[in-house]
C-alpha cells in the first residue's frame, strides 16, 4: 500500500516537473536601437566563491538605473556576507557561485520592464529566481511587478492565478496555498506574452513542496485585461505592439541621447588613424560608446580602411589638418587649402564630409577661425597622454575631472592610451555617463567659434 502510494506520488511529480519545464512564455526584447544604453558588468571572487553581475543603465530613466543597481548590490552583498561567514574554500563539492543577469521584457514608448535572473549555488536562495521591475515613464517612477494589477481588482487577480496554478499542479502533489496568503515577495515577477497574456512566475520551491524548477501561471488576456491598472494596460500594449523607440526625457525624437537631460561625455581621439585604432574601436563597441576622431589627412591616405571602419562603427570623424602643422603660422590661403585637402581625403575614404575641425595643438587665431569651414573644437580635459605614456595616468586624468558636457582629449596613436580606454569606459559608465560624439553633445548645433569646457545645459 505504502509502496503503491509512493509510486503514485513519484509518477505525478515526474509529470508535474515535465509540465513546468516548458519554454518561458514571457516576451522579451533586445533594444539594439536604444541609443545610450549601457551594461554595467562586474565580477570577482570571495575566497573560491565566484560572482558575476550585470545591470543596464538606461538614459532618461535614472530612477530605474538606480533601483536596478541597488537590487544587484543588495543581492551581491547578501551572497558575499554568507560567503565570508561560511568559508567558501571549505565547501564540499562545487564552490558556491552567484550569477545575476537581466533581460528587457518591455522597452518601448514610455514603458520599460527589466527582468533579473539570479542563479545561486549554495547559501540562502539556492537555485534560480527571477524578479521584474517596471518603469512608468509618464510619472518617472519605478514600480513593482504588482503595479500591473489594479488595486481594486486584486481579489479577481488572485482567484484567476489560483485557478491557473491549481491546473498546473496535478493530484499527488501538495497543493499551493492561496495567492492571497502569500507574501508580496512571492509575487515579484509579472510579464506579458506577445499575445498579451499575463505570466506570473514563481521561484523554485515557492509553489509546492518538492519544486525544483520555476512554475509559471499564464492568465489569458481576455480574463486578465479587465484587472490591469492603467499602467498595466500601457505595458501590455507596448509588449504587443512596440513602437520601436522610447518617449522618455533622455531621448530626442530620432531616438538619440538628449545630453541636456542625461550625463554625457565626449571622448575625442587625435592624430590617427593608427595601427592601434582598430583595437580602440573594439573597446568602444563593448560599451556602445560613440566618439569623435580628429584625423590627420596624411594618415587617412595611408589607412583609408581604418577611417571607413570608424565611420561604419557610428563614430564621428573630424578634420585635424593635413600634416599637423600649427595653422597660426600659415597664411589665410594656406589654412584654407590645408583644411580643404584634408576634408577631401576624408570624403574620398569614407564618403562623409567632416563638419568639425580641431586645430593642431589647439592653436588658432582670427585668421584660422575665419578660414575654417567648420566649427573649431578644443577640449575641457587634457589627459596629457602624449607626455605621460602610462595607462594608469591616462585613466585617472580622464575619469577624475569628468563632468556632464566634458570633452576629453586622447591620442589614438599611443598604445598606452588605447590600453587605458576599457578602464575609462568602465569607470565613467559606473558614474552614469553616456558616451557621445561632439556633435551629439551639442544636440547637432556645435558653436561656430572655438570653445573650451562644457557648454550644454544640464540640470
Amino acid at each position: 500500500m505504502t509502496s503503491t502510494s509512493c509510486g503514485g506520488i513519484g509518477q505525478a511529480s515526474q509529470v508535474w516537473q515535465a509540465s513546468v519545464r516548458s519554454e518561458d512564455p514571457v516576451a522579451t526584447v533586445a533594444p539594439t536601437w536604444m541609443r545610450g544604453l549601457r551594461v554595467v558588468r562586474d565580477n570577482g571572487n570571495e575566497g573560491s566563491c565566484a560572482w558575476s553581475t550585470t545591470y543596464p543603465q538606461v538614459p532618461g530613466a535614472q530612477p530605474l538605473t538606480d533601483a536596478l543597481r541597488r537590487l544587484v548590490e543588495a543581492r551581491r552583498a547578501t551572497f558575499l556576507k554568507w560567503a565570508r561567514e561560511s568559508g567558501c574554500g571549505e565547501q564540499a563539492g562545487k564552490a558556491p557561485e552567484l550569477n545575476v543577469g537581466f533581460g528587457f521584457v518591455a522597452a518601448s514608448g514610455d514603458v520599460i520592464g527589466v527582468r533579473f535572473t539570479v542563479y545561486q549555488l549554495g547559501g540562502a536562495g539556492d537555485g534560480k529566481s527571477t524578479t521584474s521591475l517596471w518603469y512608468d515613464g509618464v510619472k518617472g517612477q519605478v514600480v513593482p511587478a504588482m503595479s500591473l494589477i489594479d488595486a481594486a481588482s486584486m481579489s479577481g487577480f488572485e482567484a484567476l492565478a489560483d485557478k491557473a496554478l491549481a491546473e498546473k499542479v496535478p493530484d499527488g502533489i501538495d497543493r499551493p496555498a492561496r495567492l492571497a496568503d502569500r507574501s508580496a515577495q512571492t509575487l515579484d515577477d509579472l510579464g506579458f506574452t506577445k499575445d498579451g497574456d499575463l505570466v506570473v512566475t514563481f521561484d523554485e520551491g515557492e509553489v509546492a513542496a518538492g519544486a525544483v524548477v520555476q512554475v509559471q501561471a499564464v492568465l489569458p488576456r481576455a480574463e486578465v485585461e479587465p484587472l490591469l491598472s492603467d499602467f498595466g494596460r500601457r505595458a501590455q500594449a507596448q509588449v504587443m505592439r512596440p513602437s520601436g523607440r522610447m518617449a522618455l526625457p533622455g531621448y530626442t525624437a530620432d531616438g538619440s541621447v538628449d545630453c541636456r537631460r542625461v550625463k554625457c561625455v565626449a571622448l575625442t581621439f587625435d592624430d590617427g588613424p593608427s595601427p592601434y585604432t582598430p583595437r580602440l574601436l573594439q573597446y568602444l563597441a563593448r560599451y556602445r560608446a560613440r566618439a569623435t576622431f580628429f584625423v590627420v589627412g596624411q594618415n587617412v591616405v595611408a589607412r583609408p580602411g581604418v577611417v571607413r571602419g570608424v565611420v561604419r562603427a557610428g563614430h564621428e570623424v573630424g578634420n585635424h589638418s593635413w600634416s599637423h602643422r600649427d595653422l597660426t603660422r600659415l597664411s589665410a590661403r594656406e589654412v584654407r587649402a590645408d583644411l580643404a585637402r584634408t576634408d577631401q581625403a576624408i570624403r574620398k575614404a569614407t564618403g562623409v564630409t567632416p563638419t568639425l575641425v580641431r586645430p593642431p595643438y589647439g592653436a588658432f587665431d582670427r585668421v584660422v577661425r575665419r578660414q575654417s569651414p567648420h566649427p573649431l573644437v578644443l577640449w575641457s580635459v587634457d589627459t596629457m597622454d602624449w607626455l605621460y605614456r602610462n595607462s594608469g595616468h591616462v585613466t585617472r586624468a580622464a575619469v577624475g575631472p569628468a563632468r556632464p558636457g566634458t570633452i576629453i582629449l586622447f591620442h589614438d596613436i599611443r598604445p598606452t592610451t588605447v590600453a587605458a580606454i576599457p578602464q575609462v569606459l568602465k569607470r565613467l559608465a559606473k558614474r552614469g555617463f553616456h558616451f557621445v560624439t561632439v556633435s551629439e553633445l551639442y544636440g547637432g548645433h556645435v558653436p561656430a567659434l572655438a570653445f573650451r569646457g562644457p557648454s550644454p545645459r544640464h540640470p
